[in-house]
């Protein structure tokens, strides 16, 4: 019988300062995970000092997560480095923290993902005139596009631009968005404008269509696919207006997972992470990725898919639709979804060593 593999979790809320002892107050929280590590407790168990530890979890919220809390993770995670498996080391947190970085990433090595500039920390108010013409020029070219912060999740820092856009409108957002980031550089200065193509996704309907996938160890573990006619949309935009097209996606998903399985973990592999939720829309049968996140904490992991009504229809509904997408109901089962990850982590450990 293999030993209990010995986790040990650090972040700004765990491992470092005061903090540093502290079981609880799990970074990034999801429900019902802390109940999932105790039902895996036969295979994993939480230690308190990282010497002990077979494997270290980094886990932080990108966005909210300074320079001074990523010093001191790293000077605490240089002693082990090489001889323990650390989970998302944070000496690549800015492969996919910072959108730009991990958008190099992905085009010099073929992986699709949209176009993109980036205005450099010397371009400010100074050069308005240069970067508008820049801006303008990447609008004349793809003809809506998105002017945004490279660095924040949610639509924070993002203003949406199209060839009706005056030039007094891009000079607004512009302005905005240096004055938004000069007041983040203090304290994330890795922060930058970006300037990124509108992908032009495959619209049915009027829909747009977004894949997430749950990727640990180089293996996916789960996926699903959400939809709305808007053009940056989140989980909890979806309505009963969308449920039937949700149902159609997410039943057809698993063919196209199997299909598209080696760029999908290519792609999260190139950036360094070594667990993480990976979007993508597809165009032409092909995957072009936008993001990938470290963590899963968002509404689908709290409340699940889509709004109030669109969560009762799952739930009443469950015994007729769990057999047509079972990704569905066995991510939203939360506590054995998590008991599964903790037991997987082990697994892997196992076999590493």
């Amino acid at each position: 019988m293999n030993k209990k593999t010995k986790i040990y979790f650090i972040g700004r809320k765990q491992g470092i300062g005061l903090r540093r002892y502290r079981l609880s107050h799990l970074e990034n929280r999801r429900r019902f995970e802390p109940e999932g590590i105790k039902d895996a407790k036969t295979k994993i168990k939480q230690t308190r000092f990282i010497q002990n530890a077979d494997v270290i979890w980094v886990r932080v919220r990108p966005e909210h997560t300074n320079d001074k809390q990523r010093y001191l993770i790293e000077k605490r995670l240089k002693n082990v480095r090489g001889k323990k498996s650390i989970i998302n080391d944070i000496s690549i947190f800015d492969n996919y923290d910072c959108k730009d970085i991990a958008f190099g990433i992905w085009k010099e090595h073929g992986i699709l993902c949209p176009d993109y500039l980036t205005i450099e920390q010397d371009d400010d108010k100074n050069n308005l005139d240069q970067i508008i013409r820049k801006i303008s020029k990447f609008l004349r070219k793809y003809k809506k596009i998105f002017l945004r912060t490279n660095n924040e999740t949610a639509s924070l820092g993002m203003h949406t631009l199209t060839t009706s856009s005056t030039k007094d409108e891009i000079k607004n957002s512009l302005v905005s968005l240096i004055d938004r980031c000069k007041k983040h550089q203090s304290e994330r200065s890795s922060t930058k404008i970006m300037i990124v193509e509108f992908s032009q996704q495959h619209r049915e309907n009027q829909y747009a269509d977004l894949y997430r996938v749950h990727v640990l160890f180089g293996k996916i573990i789960s996926y699903y696919a959400i939809t709305s006619r808007k053009d940056i949309f989140h989980n909890i935009d979806m309505t009963l207006k969308e449920i039937d097209r949700f149902i159609m996606l997410n039943e057809q998903l698993p063919n196209k997972i199997s299909m598209l399985e080696p760029e999908i973990l290519k792609a999260v592999a190139l950036l360094g992470c070594n667990l993480g939720a990976i979007e993508f829309f597809i165009e032409n049968n092909k995957p072009v990725f936008i993001e990938l996140n470290p963590m899963w904490g968002g509404h689908a992991s709290m409340n699940g898919f889509g709004d109030d009504y669109m969560q009762s229809y799952l739930s009443d509904n469950r015994g007729a639709l769990e057999k047509r997408i079972p990704n569905i109901y066995s991510f939203m089962d939360y506590r054995p979804y998590y008991k599964k990850l903790y037991e997987l982590i082990h697994q892997h450990i196992s076999l590493v060593g």
